[in-house]
């Protein structure tokens, strides 16, 4: 469980992030039909990586990345 200091810093390291995740979401919507379920999620699947590495790295302690 992050306090809300490291909650602070989660988001601040990640709000390059937001945009990118309402990309996918309309690339998503807009290729129902189109594309197989597998490709239309793959940015998500690739955007939770990258948000559960953050995390990991903030519960870890390991501030390398800023």
């Amino acid at each position: 469980m992050m306090n809300s200091q490291q909650q602070k810093e989660f988001l601040q390291a990640t709000a390059w992030l937001r945009p990118v995740t309402r990309w996918a979401a309309a690339f998503s919507i807009r290729s129902v039909g189109i594309l197989p379920t597998g490709l239309r999620n793959l940015p998500f699947k690739i955007i939770k990586r990258i948000l559960t590495n953050y995390q990991t790295r903030m519960n870890s302690g390991c501030k390398t990345h800023r």
